[in-house]
């Protein structure tokens, strides 16, 4: 590709506004209470109640509208950056893993399997069942004290102990790539520990071309959802119990966890426009837009798993190939969305907004070229003439840099941020403005015209 130069220069120029935002988390909430409902529960029977022999959790799933690709959500949920929330906020409830590790706190002992519920619409012989609805999932799972004293090292709990259990919960969601057995996959994660679990987790991959389809378009919707419909997510988090709360727990007592935070696996990409003065058919105006990508696989987890804290984002990528010279993988389309969907405020933008989902990846110059940058923002936009016929003029933005001016993206794209890159026209007067994370910003005023390739 050529940056620089002019081939066919049009009468304008444009700005160049690129964001990184942190995108907000989902929540998973452990609340102190088991509902004990009726209603749209398995008719599997449980662990006997009376014995007290089983520890108690509940979560409270919140899902919104989003399963149904909609903006309503009247269950309180302000997740401000979603845009396209059944893919950035769903549930697949079928893809969903929940591992649960214990250990004595202060023991020199890792952190051992006490259960994993691989399927929450699976009753798991009664000690897990779903109640609630599309926008609001109350998820109920016994445990029996004697995994969970298999778990200790064979260590009784009793009401006069004085130990204090951590539990540390490991939550998978829409992580099953269409092509697995689903029941091979996860009987394969055989690990005793978190950190053995951890480490099989790691070799996990999530090609793109289950959730991408090429023939898709112009909507976002109908380009990311094929195969599988929702973004990847990860989420783990320690909590404590001390022994009587564990030994008297019952669902009218239950032990209260905590919340947590599940990380999405993938990064938003988004092109904004923004073009100023259009005519009365709207022109000028971005007709298109595309992101060039050296990455076409993305890994569940997140570098530096094992270690991960709840609530953190995450600062170092986990590339699929991670060796990789940035030659284009794929090159995905990105989807125009509802103007009620947008995040960015209508004073910000005066025609569509395209976004879409990429895979973490380097940000750098092919094979050392520092005459090129990957990845690329491809955008295509129709401009009306003086004589009223209608050019496309096609332009390459590296994530480099773009006209001589560098971007402050740092050296990779992160799961979990949004990138977006906002085109304007005014003045013809270069200038740079840069934000700190996490929110950045370049504004640019290069000349229109560029070398097309």
């Amino acid at each position: 590709m050529r940056l620089g130069g002019s081939a066919s220069a049009v009468g304008s120029c444009i700005v160049l506004l690129i964001q990184e935002n942190q995108m907000k988390y989902l929540h998973l909430i452990v609340f102190p209470v088991l509902l004990l409902l009726t209603a749209c529960t398995s008719s599997d029977t449980p662990p006997d109640v009376a014995t007290g022999d089983f520890v108690s959790v509940n979560f409270n799933l919140m899902t919104g509208d989003r399963l149904k690709g909609t903006r309503a959500d009247d269950q309180g949920h302000t997740e401000s950056d979603s845009e396209f929330r059944n893919f950035e906020d769903g549930i697949d409830m079928e893809d969903v893993a929940i591992f649960i590790f214990a250990k004595i706190a202060g023991s020199a002992s890792e952190e051992k399997l006490v259960h994993k519920f691989t399927n929450l619409l699976d009753s798991d012989g009664g000690r897990i069942s779903v109640v609630g609805s599309e926008s609001n999932y109350f998820i109920n799972l016994m445990i029996p004290k004697n995994e969970l004293y298999d778990a200790l090292d064979e260590y009784a709990i009793t009401p006069e102990g004085k130990s204090i259990i951590t539990f540390r919960m490991l939550i998978l969601a829409n992580c099953m790539s269409s092509s697995a057995n689903v029941s091979a996959m996860w009987n394969s994660v055989t690990g005793p520990t978190f950190t053995a679990v951890i480490s099989q987790l790691a070799e996990w991959s999530f090609p793109m071309s289950d959730i991408y389809n090429a023939g898709g378009g112009p909507g976002v919707e109908t380009i990311y959802s094929n195969k599988k419909d929702h973004c990847p997510m990860f989420g783990t988090n320690v909590f404590s119990a001390t022994e009587a709360a564990l030994y008297y727990s019952r669902p009218e007592d239950s032990i209260y966890l905590g919340e947590v935070n599940l990380l999405r696996a993938l990064a938003k990409v988004r092109v904004v426009d923004n073009i100023q003065n259009k005519d009365a058919a709207g022109y000028p105006y971005i007709v298109a837009a595309e992101f060039m990508s050296s990455q076409d696989v993305a890994r569940p987890v997140p570098a530096g798993s094992g270690n991960y804290e709840n609530g953190q984002q995450v600062h170092t990528p986990n590339i699929y190939q991670a060796n990789s010279n940035l030659n284009i993988a794929a090159t995905y389309k990105l989807g125009i969305i509802p103007q009620a969907w947008s995040i960015t405020p209508a004073s910000k933008r005066t025609g569509n907004v395209f976004i879409g989902f990429v895979p973490e990846q380097k940000i750098g110059h092919p094979n050392n070229n520092i005459e090129a940058g990957m990845p690329v923002f491809h955008i295509t936009i129709a401009n009306r003439k003086a004589d009223g016929s209608v050019e496309f003029p096609e332009y390459n933005v590296p994530m480099t840099s773009y006209n001589g001016v560098n971007f402050s993206f740092g050296q990779n794209i992160l799961r979990n941020h949004i990138y977006t890159l906002s085109v304007d026209d005014f003045g013809s007067k270069l200038s740079l403005q840069v934000d700190v994370v996490p929110y950045r910003s370049c504004v640019l005023e290069p000349y229109f015209g560029l070398d097309r390739d």
